[in-house]
Order: C-alpha cells, then sequence, then structure tokens
C-alpha cells in the first residue's frame, strides 16, 4: 500500500518503527544509528525521542526520511519484514528473483572466430564474468536442464526489456535439454547478437517455461517468471 508519510496516522508511524526495529536487528545495526544516518544527528529529538517514534508519535516529516532511508539501503530486507509498507517495484522485484534464483553456471558468452566464423567459447574467464567490445558479435552457450519455450531479458540502466529473439523477431524461441548455442537462424545456425551503442555492464536473462501459454509476455512479467528456470550471465560492453 501506498503511505504519504506527511499525512501519516499514528498507527501507520508505529508500524514503520516495528519495521525499522526488525531491519536494524536484520541488518545487525541499531535503530539510533538508521534514525542518525536518515535524520543526521543535528536534528533536535528530545531526551525520549525512541520511545516518541515506537508509540507513533514520531514527526511526520521524520517518519517520510525513515522511510526513504530504508528503502534506498535495505528495501530487499524491508520488503520480506514489512510488505505492506515497502513494496519492491517490478524491477527491482526482478532483480531480486534473478539474484537469488537464477543458475549462472550453465550459461556463458560465445564469441565468433572470424577466420572460420564457428562459435568459439572463451575460456580464460569465468562464465559468469565476460567483457565484449562495442561491435563484437557474440550468441549464448546455454546447458540447459529441461526442454521447453524461453525468452531473452536485458538489463541495462535500471530497466529490462525483452530481446525478439525468435525467428522473425518473435519474442520466444525454443530450446532443447542440454548444451546449445541460442538463438538460432531459420537454418539452426548460431545467429550473432552485437551491442552497438551502451557500455557499460548490461545483465543477460534467458528465462525457460514448460508451455508456451506460460511464456513471459512483457520484461517484468513476475508472475510467469516465478515458475520459469532462470539463467544469467553479466557482459561489460567496453
Amino acid at each position: 500500500m501506498y503511505i504519504d508519510w506527511l499525512k501519516a496516522s499514528e498507527d501507520e508511524r508505529k508500524q514503520l518503527y516495528v519495521a525499522t526495529r526488525a531491519v536494524a536487528d536484520a541488518a545487525d545495526i541499531s535503530v539510533e544509528e538508521i534514525m542518525d544516518a536518515a535524520l543526521g544527528r543535528k536534528v533536535l529529538m528530545g531526551t525520549d525521542y525512541m520511545s516518541t517514534f515506537r508509540r507513533g508519535k514520531i514527526r511526520r516529516s521524520y517518519s517520510k526520511l525513515i522511510f526513504q532511508w530504508i528503502s534506498a539501503n535495505h528495501l530487499s530486507i524491508a520488503s520480506n519484514i514489512a510488505p505492506q509498507l515497502f513494496r519492491l517495484s517490478d524491477f527491482d522485484l526482478l532483480n531480486k528473483m534473478v539474484s537469488e534464483r537464477a543458475n549462472r553456471d550453465r550459461i556463458g558468452i560465445a564469441r565468433f572466430e572470424r577466420s572460420m566464423g564457428l562459435v568459439a567459447r572463451k575460456r580464460d574467464k569465468p562464465i559468469a564474468e565476460e567483457t565484449l567490445c562495442l561491435g563484437e558479435d557474440f550468441c549464448f552457450h546455454l546447458d540447459s536442464k529441461a526442454a521447453g519455450f524461453a525468452v531473452a531479458l536485458q538489463g541495462v540502466r535500471n530497466e529490462w526489456h525483452l530481446m525478439p529473439l525468435g525467428n522473425n523477431e518473435t519474442p520466444y524461441f525454443q530450446v532443447v535439454c542440454g548444451s546449445q548455442f541460442l538463438p538460432l537462424d531459420e537454418r539452426a545456425r548460431p545467429e550473432r547478437l552485437v551491442e552497438n551503442e551502451d557500455r557499460g555492464l548490461h545483465q543477460f536473462v534467458l528465462a525457460v517455461v514448460d508451455h508456451p501459454e506460460n511464456i513471459p509476455t512483457h520484461a517484468t512479467d513476475i508472475d510467469r517468471l516465478s515458475s520459469a528456470h532462470l539463467y544469467s550471465v553479466s557482459v561489460q560492453f567496453n
């Protein structure tokens, strides 16, 4: 639920205290440290400010600052402890899902040898730590746990996008159980991908589902993605 902390009731401010105490315990810090960080040590709180906070009588402007500080620094913890107060955005939910559930050992980046046009996997770096140059051709190497239908997601600059890697730029494509290169063209040959513009860190996720009706329809389709096999690899483009 959305709370306008400048109009928050005493009960809502009491809930914020309970959540702040729980976040402090989970993060191994004190409520006082959270308040100091959120409000600044120069703020005059009175002699019994902790009791004031606990009873829901803390200033609304202070409750807003505390909420904002927790959201910026401990949102994942807070959303688990007090989801009624701290709700993750779809972007944050997907980041959390990928961080907690995605397999990073069964996916990698494959390069194309210039001389023969064959896919070659770079062996001198861990699979999940890849570096590519802008304009360098690549594709994915996936060792899928199961056959099914997949979509590819790209996370860059705090946004997630669907990558239309199926034939005729459809959003999904089929995968087999085991090792394979993706995407494939209409003749079942590895298709070249390239990033020409955005330098920096990109995260790629392949989401594999068992049936077409379960295919995610957009990049933050959390309900469908939550039931998918997720494979993730990060790439630094220089």
